[in-house]
């Protein structure tokens, strides 16, 4: 595709990360075929890991990953290594190709949720690998290009496997948020959402300062730790800004999603979230509830003012698509990754379908926007089944699909892209990685593409700093 530059008189090394997306909005793209295929992969030690009887080992369990491309930084919600199974965030250097790679980790008194092997299918359990809501860390994401906030689930405990809530009499509800400082790896705070399953995906308004957090599988257990805040799903959003240097972060807000004071009934979850810079708002990814499956919503919030200010704005009805994963790319277009139903891009402002692609398969777990082609990619099924993932490669502006159910491997629910390579990076486990092998692969395209303005001004400012 083609993108026409207009540059702006300061650098991109400077711009903040909403300019990711402003760089999107420049030109205007051309549909085409981009013949993206992996190039190149991270190998990460595959560490066979039982986790409970009746459950499937596993040797590489993540969830959400990331990449800040002002510090050159891929970041995963990676349950496996780290040194413990307790799991970590895992860091590759996206500086240079010998992607060298390093971990967050909690102290070694306070680790993270890590593994479990929960069955208990009515509280979100499953004898699939890393399936349950009290494992961690889950969603990740910078903040200020200098921390790493992730979601985890509550610390580690004694359960049942009867199917109750008896089976959780020694939750201690407390699932959290972690901050970490990317200059040093320290754990800089854990904020207690009070959640009685896992705090899960969120989203960074960098104009207030918020964080916005899901707890998404929140049911009432009446165990004498969980309150009225664990009857339904719930969201968080909290400062970023401690209260002092180095101290604690404030919980700002936290909204109960039971379908009361503008809210939907999510019993069936919360999903990915965004920002959206243009508007102001955070929107979110609500998969259909116990009535109505296979719809859903967009949910709005408005985050702006003090605590009583932040409300839910709007719901947007999403009929045939189950929505997991959200992006934002050019002209406040939001990508939907319906789980059930083909994938569509949504009119942020109006709430209006632009385009529903009849060509996918659905299935989708995250997705995001390569702002270095103009390009939103999912995470989604391959047509082959449950569980069986590929990839789904959008053109943005105007939207047309470019590839779509191009497989990956059994599991590969999660996808970051990096504007400044213009790659896509997805995490594996056997599939692309090779038999018996773990490793984060990395997508790129062989021709057809041009750099977009972003990755072209910071490619430039980049090679000048150097030199």
């Amino acid at each position: 595709m083609k993108v026409r530059l207009q540059r702006k008189g300061r650098s991109v090394l400077a711009l903040s990360a909403g300019a990711v997306m402003a760089w999107a909005l420049v030109g205007t793209a051309q549909a085409d075929t981009d013949n993206i295929v992996k190039t190149d992969q991270v190998n990460v030690p595959a560490i066979a890991m039982g986790v409970g009887s009746g459950c499937a080992p596993t040797s590489f369990s993540f969830d959400i990953s990331w990449v800040d491309p002002f510090v050159h930084g891929y970041l995963l919600a990676d349950r496996t290594h780290g040194g413990t199974s307790n799991g970590d965030i895992l860091m590759i250097d996206l500086s240079n190709s010998a992607h060298k790679t390093s971990f967050l980790t909690p102290p070694a008194g306070d680790p993270f949720a890590g593994i479990q092997c929960d069955k208990n299918a009515s509280f979100g359990g499953s004898g699939a690998f890393g399936r349950n809501e009290i494992a961690g860390p889950n969603g990740v994401f910078t903040v200020n290009h200098s921390e790493a906030w992730a979601g985890d689930g509550p610390s580690p405990f004694t359960f049942g496997q009867t199917n109750t809530a008896g089976d959780y009499k020694n939750d201690p509800c407390d699932s959290s948020v972690r901050v970490f400082d990317l200059a040093t790896g320290q754990q800089t705070d854990h904020i207690n959402l009070h959640g009685c399953f896992r705090t899960d995906e969120g989203a960074f308004d960098p104009a207030d300062q918020l964080a916005l957090f899901a707890n998404p599988s929140e049911q009432h257990l009446g165990n004498g730790h969980d309150t009225a805040l664990n009857n339904s799903p719930f969201i968080s959003l909290l400062s970023t800004i401690p209260v002092a240097p180095g101290k604690h972060h404030k919980i700002l807000k936290q909204i109960n999603f039971d379908g009361t004071h503008g809210t939907v009934n999510a019993d069936g979850g919360i999903e990915q979230a965004v920002y959206v810079r243009r508007t102001g708002l955070f929107y979110i990814a609500v998969p259909g509830n116990s009535l109505a499956p296979n719809d859903g919503w967009i949910t709005i919030v408005d985050p702006r003012g003090d605590a009583d200010d932040i409300h839910v704005v709007r719901n947007i009805s999403t009929p045939g698509c189950n929505p997991h994963g959200l992006a934002v790319g050019p002209d406040n277009r939001l990508f939907l990754g319906c789980n059930s139903g083909s994938e569509e891009v949504m009119d942020a402002r109006s709430g209006h379908i632009l385009a529903t692609l009849t060509q996918t398969a659905g299935g989708c777990d995250e997705v995001t926007f390569n702002a270095g082609d103009d390009h939103f990619v999912g995470a989604c099924s391959n047509g082959a089944g449950p569980g069986q993932f590929g990839f789904d490669l959008i053109d943005a502006d105007p939207i047309a699909v470019d590839q779509a159910k191009v497989s990956t491997a059994p599991g590969a629910h999660s996808i970051a892209a990096d504007p400044v390579t213009v790659t896509n990076w997805i995490p594996a486990f056997a599939g692309v990685c090779g038999s018996g092998v773990a490793c984060v692969a990395i997508y790129g395209s062989t021709g057809g593409d041009d750099r977009s303005a972003f990755a072209t001004e910071f490619a430039e400012d980049h090679h000048h700093d150097h030199h």
